[in-house]
């Protein structure tokens, strides 16, 4: 099957060899050298007889190499956050039945059993190349931070149709510069790494995105003009005061992955009025983002107001149906109903076949995902989320199941019941737990 994503990566990297396309702390480098380094490390990659390599992934340029050299070698990649504890790093390695991985933390993580693949050691690797498995482009690992991690697989044409429909949003110019805020384990960074390879956009990896005092320097230094992160990275901007400071190359900011705060929201207008903010929703399960729209005039009056704004339209490269409980199609505006999507956007299912992939469904002989959010559409077919339909908890872009978390803590002898529960202040969102203990538990 012919792989356009892939193609247009290698013909970029011909059109622009000596341009700058991977910038961090460290260092730079261009297309020629991506594609070079990318290459010869995939010769290595391709003889390991496994289907998906994981890669720990840093905040570095290494971490880019190590993805594209898995995509040359037709294997599947699973990018795994360097932050994890290591119990949870060797539990995924077992759910993806792989023995070999490839660390890009500046941290020296090794794992009896299993074997460190190293970017640039001369060590070979014995094997034949095994034939192409083009179906699986990459696994992210979701709902991971309490229970069991649910893998999901995405194809090529998943990622793909994501980033061809979000040309009608996201118009990159020459000048365009994005700054990737969010772990490269987060389906966020997969929009911005990949869309910066398909349109040549150069991209600045951020070197400690906690920071806004940094982060401001690093995109004024390296004339960042877009940022796509969870609504926590930009509400640390106002609360540490820095919002009010020059931001002059950024153009907009786009926000996914958890609720952003109105008053959050207003500052941004307040204080930054050039620069645009897109309301963006979508799950991992259906290719990292499915809606978007640019705020207007009239939607910051309403959210003064305490009013809902748009998330954005369905599109036919990204179709949106809302849905009863009987899975029939609702056509009456401002009636809520389960957030459906169809088309290519929906992933091929989750890597173990369990329960989860009921959500998996057919809607008029279409493939379609159930997203357990609610929301409804307007007269003028724009689309609101209003609520999650089940148990999870979802803050800075992870979800979280609440009863989860409830059921480990109540396993303890000392523990008689618990709840999980969220609380609002004026910058975030903090996950609290309250318990009832068999005995006196002393705070000191």
């Amino acid at each position: 099957m012919k792989n356009i994503l892939l193609e247009k990566i290698i013909k970029n990297s011909q059109l622009y060899a000596n341009d700058k396309i991977i910038i961090d702390k460290e260092r730079s480098i261009t297309w020629r050298e991506l594609l070079k380094d990318s290459k010869n490390f995939s010769k290595k990659i391709g003889r390991i007889r496994e289907e998906y390599i994981p890669i720990i992934v840093g905040r570095n340029i290494n971490s880019v190499i190590s993805i594209l050299a898995v995509n040359l070698s037709d294997k599947a990649f699973c990018p795994i956050s360097d932050k994890f504890p290591r119990a949870k790093i060797k539990r995924l390695f077992q759910k993806l039945n792989s023995k070999n991985y490839i660390n890009c933390s500046q941290r020296k993580i090794k794992f009896k059993n299993y074997k460190e693949i190293n970017l640039y050691s001369k060590e070979k690797i014995r094997g034949k190349k095994l034939p192409s498995n083009r179906s699986t482009f990459y696994i992210l690992f979701t709902s991971g931070s309490t229970g069991e991690p649910k893998g999901v697989k995405l194809s090529y044409n998943n990622i793909l149709n994501t980033i061809i429909w979000s040309k009608n949003y996201l118009h990159w110019k020459k000048d365009d510069c994005i700054g990737l805020a969010t772990e490269l384990s987060f389906d966020i960074s997969m929009f911005d790494l990949f869309s910066a390879l398909f349109y040549n956009v150069p991209i600045y990896i951020f070197s400690n995105p906690s920071n806004p005092l940094v982060t401001l320097g690093e995109i004024n230094k390296y004339s960042v003009t877009s940022i796509f992160s969870v609504p926590s990275f930009f509400s640390n901007f106002s609360y540490y005061g820095v919002l009010k400071k020059n931001f002059y190359p950024l153009r907009q900011i786009i926000s996914g992955g958890d609720y952003f705060p109105p008053k959050e929201i207003l500052k941004w207008r307040k204080f930054q009025k050039k620069i645009k903010i897109l309301n963006v929703w979508g799950p991992t399960e259906t290719s990292i983002v499915n809606t978007m729209h640019f705020l207007t005039s009239k939607d910051f009056k309403n959210l003064k107001k305490n009013k809902n704004i748009p998330i954005g339209k369905s599109h036919k490269l990204m179709p949106i149906k809302i849905i009863d409980d009987n899975y029939k199609i609702i056509k009456d505006p401002y009636k809520i109903g389960e957030i459906c999507m169809l088309g290519d956007c929906v992933s091929q299912g989750y890597l173990e076949n369990n329960e989860n992939n009921k959500n998996y469904i057919l809607i008029n002989n279409k493939k379609a995902f159930r997203t357990r959010d609610n929301g409804y559409f307007d007269k003028l077919k724009n689309f609101y989320f209003s609520s999650r339909i089940d148990q999870m908890i979802k803050i800075s872009g992870y979800r979280i199941d609440a009863l989860e978390i409830q059921r480990v803590v109540n396993s303890f002898k000392i523990v008689n019941n618990s709840i999980v529960f969220l609380e609002h202040n004026k910058r975030m969102k903090n996950l609290c737990l309250a318990i009832e203990s068999k005995k006196f538990l002393s705070i000191d």
